[in-house]
């Protein structure tokens, strides 16, 4: 991290605390939501203002975090037909689509929400760490990565590797299982027990399959 970005992020903790810190004097409460601070000021002009700044800023971080990785998933899916703008229209329209607004509307749906995207992230995540460190070693070819030839290391039937899909589904259905049969307290675990399981039915599946092997990696 760089001093300026370092002083940059100081200045701006700073400005947090001391604009949270002055609302209990001024309004008798203490308020930690910066758009119930903005609605409470009285002003047309600042509540205007504020409401362009939080959209503004809001459009900003969300097309670098959250637009920029599913576009490319969705043109991933075939790159011949969708272009990286059509897979970010695609992830836009599906963003709406399912009302993520109805997925936090109660703390329960919050939960349920949040237990049921770490059931299935989870054992993406447990499955590509076993391909990574304990299949291949964590040797990349790099040749092979640009390759089309039937016994490279990165050619699979059908372009999908069966042996991520198969772990990421069981981990997944043992995960799920966890969260709409078991207490909520042990839900909140959902994403370690599939990240779990898909590591070692990864891995045992993977003992059971010869993978082409290719004598340059890097």
């Amino acid at each position: 991290m760089s001093i300026r970005r370092f002083i940059d992020s100081i200045v701006f903790a700073l400005l947090v605390v001391i604009t949270a810190a002055t609302t209990k004097p001024v309004f008798g409460e203490l308020i930690t939501d910066p758009i119930e601070t903005v609605a409470r000021l009285g002003s047309t002009f600042a509540i205007v203002l504020g409401a362009l700044t939080f959209m503004i800023a809001t459009v900003g971080i969300n097309i670098v975090a959250d637009l920029v990785s599913p576009a490319f998933d969705s043109s991933d899916v075939a790159p011949q037909r969708i272009s990286w703008r059509t897979g970010g229209m695609i992830a836009a329209v599906g963003s709406v689509l399912i009302t993520p607004w109805n997925r936090y509307s109660s703390p329960q749906v919050i939960h349920y929400t949040l237990d049921t995207l770490g059931a299935f992230i989870g054992p993406l995540y447990g499955g590509l760490i076993a391909d990574s460190y304990l299949v291949k070693k964590r040797r990349v070819v790099v040749d092979d990565l640009y390759a089309l030839r039937p016994d490279g290391t990165y050619h699979y039937a059908g372009g999908v590797d069966r042996v991520v899909v198969a772990a990421t589904a069981v981990g997944a259905v043992v995960a799920m299982l966890l969260v709409f049969l078991g207490s909520s307290d042990a839900a909140a675990f959902s994403w370690f027990l599939g990240t779990a399981v898909a590591f070692v039915v990864h891995w045992l599946v993977s003992q059971c399959t010869v993978a082409p092997v290719s004598p340059a990696a890097d």
